[in-house]
């Protein structure tokens, strides 16, 4: 059985309002794939904490969406969104802990190379 994934209300408004209710572009997948991408090519990733990437790890995120959550007032304060996809890679088996760095699973390399559709398909799963 899969571990359940906790969604913050503040993560749903956010969304909400991130939602281009004309457009077929989910960033939701995208920004989630871009995360694991990242830790694939870089092989592991330094965590601060059981399962807090180090805020580092999201500045490129945050540029390349255009989120801005993760400000130089937020420095230790990681974005909801951001949390939630570490929960959602953890709950799916898509990454796994060593020493203190996150690395993708075989697993993970799989969902890589899914569908989109599919791919989103897995982050709902977790949201509804």
């Amino acid at each position: 059985m899969k571990e359940r994934v906790i969604v913050s209300t503040e993560l749903f408004q956010w969304l909400n309002q991130q939602t281009d209710l004309t457009s077929n572009q989910v960033d939701l997948v995208d920004g989630f794939v871009f995360m694991l991408q990242k830790m694939n090519k870089h092989g592991s990733i330094r965590l601060i904490g059981k399962r807090k990437v180090h805020p580092r790890f999201w500045r490129t995120h945050d540029k390349t969406f255009g989120y801005r959550l993760m400000g130089k007032k937020k420095k230790t304060q990681i974005a909801l969104l951001y949390q939630f996809y570490v929960d959602v890679a953890f709950a799916e088996g898509l990454v796994f802990t060593e020493d203190e760095s996150i690395q993708l699973t075989d697993r993970g390399k799989i969902y890589l190379k899914m569908h989109r559709e599919d791919q989103l398909e897995t982050l709902f799963q977790h949201i509804w």
